[in-house]
């Protein structure tokens, strides 16, 4: 794959992303809502964070960085190319916006949980390891964070050992799906390359 068939091909992707993105903001957001007319909002942490204004900020935050990704699809499919970290930035923001959607859930407990491997699973087969490790890395971190919040000032966090099983398991999903993305790309590359050979020796018979 060269580099415009790369381009377009990322183009794709991110469009992709942005349509799923736009999905789930109608999905979650008024199911917050929801939550959160009926009472039924589990509140972690220092309590009380959970409201209009919140729910309004989430849905600013996921709204904003999808109208900015389309802009910039919009912007690199009229050039035949877009920026290689633009993946990256969608990754981090996707994390983020879960996070974001877990705290006022149930925390470490919030059903929400699961669309992390969506977010990992869908950009590691997409762009391969190095994706999937970074993406592995920046999840743990705000799952961390999450559980800081939900803990502070006690500091001892219930259930450790399913935390830890937990997050050990979101390794294991992440890297073994970028595994089987660069195991594929690898395949691929070499399907072509023989493509190219036998085209080349009919040619020249």
């Amino acid at each position: 794959m060269d580099r415009s068939e790369r381009a377009l091909w990322e183009i794709k992707n991110e469009k992709n992303k942005a349509g799923v993105r736009w999905l789930i903001i109608f999905l979650i957001v008024p199911y917050l809502a929801f939550l959160l007319e009926t009472g039924r909002a589990v509140e972690i942490g220092q309590a009380h964070i959970f409201n209009w204004y919140y729910v309004g900020l989430v849905a600013s935050f996921v709204i904003l960085v999808n109208l900015i990704v389309s802009f910039v699809i919009k912007r690199a499919s009229a050039k035949s190319y877009i920026s290689p970290s633009i993946k990256y930035y969608t990754m981090i923001a996707d994390f983020l916006a879960v996070a974001l959607v877990m705290i006022p859930t149930g925390g470490h407990q919030s059903m929400f949980f699961t669309v992390n491997y969506i977010v990992i699973v869908s950009n590691s087969l997409r762009y391969g390891l190095r994706i999937a490790l970074l993406g592995t890395i920046v999840m743990n971190l705000f799952y961390v964070a999450i559980l800081a919040f939900e803990y502070y000032p006690n500091g001892e966090v219930q259930g450790l050992q399913s935390e830890i099983l937990k997050i050990g398991g979101f390794w294991l999903v992440g890297i073994y799906t970028g595994y089987l993305a660069m195991r594929f790309e690898t395949l691929r590359g070499e399907i072509e390359n023989y493509q190219k050979l036998l085209a080349e020796a009919l040619k020249n018979r």
